[in-house]
């Protein structure tokens, strides 16, 4: 069959061959997930010894009364109340510093944190006139378990600590987010209890955790300043920060936040995400994403070859270059768990390289194999530049395509024209 007729199913059936290259390409990144999710795991498991993600709420003031109330009828009855008193003014000062634990061949970043929070109640002139039957300071944290030593406060003058109490609430309504409650009975004299009077107080606990810190603002004005060595942090929640420095060594932030625009302080949060970077699994699906690119580029690479240097390449042969372009993804997965991700991408390119080399070699036998050689690893160069580049990478690789396409559209033009290589020197 003559090259006017053969070359079209040859184009035809290298791009169904190009397409079928998608499916060991999916099974790539359906690897990819199962060991994200293997990782995953493994950071449930140690978050559940060390400390989940932490949300820090109070602390508060909780009043418990009788109160008599009549019914339509004029019948009395005495009911209990419960009644919460916030902060005027809780300020946080929070240090966190973070660490790597190892779970298998999986990392973890856990955290710990000084936590040292201030401010003062006002308490209403009514709770001085009431029978209290109960007076307790209580303040809620995500997961108990992280607490490290004691939980102390000072409160009026008086120096108190917290123990273990109730689940789920702190104020007997429903908080948006389940936490643990510590309380702690006190004894404030009623003569502070007049509307005017500020009652300060001072709380120091340590605790660890994992993946996020935030902070309720159970305060009429709440203050939050937060240190850490985390240097990728990710400032979430319902406000952020009025100020922040983030650096390589790790990052400052400062929020404010008053009663007029924070809502419910129980619907209410705001902190941070500690990120432990871009991991390899999501670097490894980003860079299988440009593998259908790669292997086309590589495709037509190769039927330039074959065009312009009167060359055969079989269509198995093309299966079996695509395959190794595929291979190529596994080996990063593979080799990143062990090892940093830019050494794991070199060494799984340098490998892949070196094979093609061999094989384009034996099947061209000219200074052509070392084109395409140089083609593949400048494929893969591009591909980890692209990997680096967030906001540009779409740029960037639509520009580097387009240059591609017009250096093969100039090594072609003169297909057609007299001198042009032998029509049958491709052959289906």
């Amino acid at each position: 069959m003559k090259l006017k007729n053969s070359l079209p199913l040859k184009i035809a059936l290298m791009g169904v061959l190009a397409l079928l290259m998608l499916i060991p390409l999916a099974m790539i990144q359906g690897l990819v997930h199962e060991r994200q999710n293997a990782a995953d795991s493994s950071r449930d498991e140690v978050a559940a010894s060390w400390g989940r993600a932490q949300t820090l709420t109070g602390p508060v003031l909780r009043f418990v009364y009788d109160l008599e109330v009549a019914d339509a009828k004029g019948q009395k009855t005495v009911k209990e109340e419960t009644d919460t008193v916030y902060p005027r003014s809780l300020d946080y000062d929070i240090d966190i510093s973070t660490q790597t634990l190892h779970r298998s061949i999986y990392d973890v970043m856990v955290y710990g944190s000084e936590v040292v929070v201030t401010g003062d109640f006002v308490i209403p002139s009514g709770y001085g006139k009431k029978d209290l039957k109960d007076m307790s300071l209580c303040m809620g944290l995500s997961d108990l378990r992280g607490i490290e030593g004691s939980v102390d406060i000072t409160l009026g003058g008086e120096a108190y600590s917290f123990h273990s109490g109730s689940s789920g609430y702190i104020d007997g309504n429903k908080m948006a987010v389940r936490q643990s409650n510590l309380s702690e009975p006190v004894e404030l004299d009623k003569a502070l209890m007049d509307g005017k009077t500020a009652v300060p107080f001072r709380l120091t606990y340590r605790v660890k955790g994992s993946s996020s810190l935030m902070v309720r603002p159970y305060g009429e004005t709440t203050e939050v300043k937060m240190r850490s060595d985390c240097p990728d942090p990710s400032f979430t929640g319902d406000f952020l920060p009025s100020d922040r420095s983030v650096t390589d060594e790790g990052f400052t932030a400062r929020w404010s936040v008053s009663e007029i625009n924070r809502g419910n302080p129980d619907d209410t949060s705001f902190g941070v995400n500690l990120l432990q970077g871009v991991t390899q699994y999501q670097q490894t699906t980003r860079s299988a994403k440009y593998g259908i690119l790669v292997i086309l580029l590589v495709f037509i690479a190769g039927l330039t070859v074959e065009l312009v240097g009167r060359k055969k390449i079989e269509l198995v042969q093309y299966l079996v270059i695509g395959l190794s372009l595929v291979l190529f993804y596994a080996l990063v997965l593979s080799f990143s768990e062990f090892m940093r991700f830019p050494v794991a991408y070199g060494l799984a390119a340098l490998m892949t390289v070196a094979a093609l080399f061999g094989y384009f070699r034996g099947i061209l036998r000219d200074r052509s194999a070392w084109l395409l050689t140089a083609l593949v690893a400048l494929a893969y160069l591009l591909s980890y530049v692209l990997l680096q580049m967030e906001t540009y990478a779409l740029l960037a690789g639509t520009l580097v395509l387009f240059v591609l396409l017009v250096g093969i559209m100039y090594l072609t033009r003169n297909l057609n024209r007299t001198g042009a290589p032998a029509e049958q020197d491709i052959q289906e």
